[in-house]
């Protein structure tokens, strides 16, 4: 338990006991968004990092042995050959994945982090949101938790414990913390410099009855699907209400037949994504 009387006094110090944000997947989202983005400088950006270095090629090589082709060593070949759009999957999965799956804290915390992050991303895909931003979002937004779960275990579990039935846990957080886990994380974004638009998405991702941008509502829906779809199973997974203007400015049915479609794909990237995570271990 770390000794800080509260929590958004010293936001330098709480950041500190946390993974380390992973800077290159801010400047890899960033290139991304140039139409004449260099090819050579984001192979440099991906060459200093081992793990995405190794997924990059791993998905190029796979390709060159259909082919019958030598593997390839360097990134730069690899990013040529797969092309923009699969170098960007690699690096937010990568990159994000390796940020919920290194600190300590709780395992539910982490999965059902990465279980909004797929739910949310999926329903990114339906409105004019960036899927990749909307994966990130998700799985930040329940970070002021894992900050919480560090900084005093026993209170926090008890809170979280007592708030199963009423969902009261945002009252609970700032009885003990001063601030609710939605606060805090969206202060510890904004210490990551985080864009502001990201930073209001994560503080009120558990608004109920306000939806004012796209993120925002998805990032709150996907939430709630999470929860609904029971993913990761848990006790803590009831859903007590629905933001009913999120789910107007969207514009999505939930019995419509993109939406069960939606249901399924969420189930087995969840799936697939779980048993992938130890890759991303250390």
């Amino acid at each position: 338990m770390m000794n800080v009387q509260h929590p958004m006094d010293d936001i330098d110090a709480i950041s500190k006991i946390l993974p380390p944000f992973p800077k290159i997947v801010l400047q890899l989202l960033e290139l991304f968004r140039e139409e004449d983005a260099s090819i050579e400088l984001m192979a440099r950006l991906i060459r200093n990092d081992p793990v995405l270095s190794g997924n990059v090629l791993a998905m190029a090589n796979h390709i060159r042995r259909m082919r019958v082709q030598s593997d390839l060593t360097d990134p730069f070949g690899a990013v040529s050959l797969i092309g923009v759009n699969r170098v960007r999957k690699i690096v937010i999965s990568t990159g994000m994945n390796r940020f919920i799956s290194t600190g300590a804290g709780s395992e539910f915390i982490f999965r059902h982090s990465l279980a909004v992050a797929i739910t949310t991303q999926e329903l990114a895909t339906m409105c004019d949101v960036m899927v990749d931003e909307a994966y990130i979002v998700g799985i930040l937004h329940d970070v002021g938790q894992l900050c919480f779960q560090i900084l005093n275990t026993k209170a926090f579990h008890e809170a979280c414990q007592l708030s199963v039935g009423d969902g009261r846990i945002l009252e609970r957080e700032t009885k003990i913390f001063g601030v609710d886990h939605c606060q805090m994380g969206a202060r510890l974004a904004k210490h990551w410099n985080l864009p502001d638009h990201v930073v209001s998405a994560i503080l009120t991702h558990h608004n109920d009855t306000v939806a004012t941008r796209n993120l925002q509502a998805v990032v709150c829906l996907g939430e709630t699907l999470a929860r609904a779809l029971d993913i990761p199973s848990s006790p803590q997974n009831r859903v007590l209400k629905i933001n009913t203007a999120a789910v107007e400015l969207i514009g999505i049915k939930w019995d419509s037949p993109e939406m069960l479609d939606c249901y399924g794909r969420c189930h087995a990237r969840f799936l697939q994504a779980t048993s992938d995570l130890s890759r991303y271990r250390g």
